[in-house]
């Protein structure tokens, strides 16, 4: 009977990483708590509407 051994080969290639869950839905939170911390002035400047602002942040982090 044969032999099998695993080894680690550089032919062999992996999907490129993609965040995790829990580092997207941080990222949302810090992005959403940023807004929330925006002056109207600065939203403006932003070319963001208030309302749209306003419903941006109401979002729970897991909503996209």
């Amino acid at each position: 009977m044969q032999a099998v051994t695993l080894s680690s080969s550089s032919a062999v290639t992996r999907p490129a990483a993609r965040p995790s869950l829990l580092r997207t839905w941080l990222q949302r939170i810090r992005t959403r708590r940023a807004l929330a911390a925006l002056h109207p002035d600065q939203a403006r400047d932003a070319g963001l509407e208030p309302w749209d602002l306003r419903a941006e942040v109401a979002k729970p982090f897991w909503r996209a």
